[in-house]
């Protein structure tokens, strides 16, 4: 083999270029598959939410039962009890 030969350049295809219109539809659809994923992963925010706040309501209800029935044990009504807090403070 002669040394002072030059060595080839070998160029291998790299597949056939995409063009801005082709770019922009990849883009165009990838954004919307993130958007809709979004979408989903909001709508289940959304639904836990809603069982909290079910939950913190539920718990609310609770103290205010357990408020009406101490005020009944002291034989006082709403009112009364209302009356001896404001003069309390």
């Amino acid at each position: 083999m002669d040394i002072t030969k030059k060595k080839e350049l070998i160029v291998l295809p790299r597949g056939t270029q995409k063009t801005d219109e082709q770019r922009l539809e990849k883009l165009d659809e990838k954004i919307a598959e993130l958007e809709l994923r979004k979408s989903k992963i909001d709508g289940k925010i959304k639904e836990v939410k809603e069982q909290k706040q079910a939950i913190f309501d539920q718990q609310q209800q609770k103290k205010l039962e357990e408020l009406q029935n101490f005020i009944s044990k002291l034989g006082k009504t709403p009112d009364e009890i209302l009356t001896i807090l404001n003069s309390a403070g």
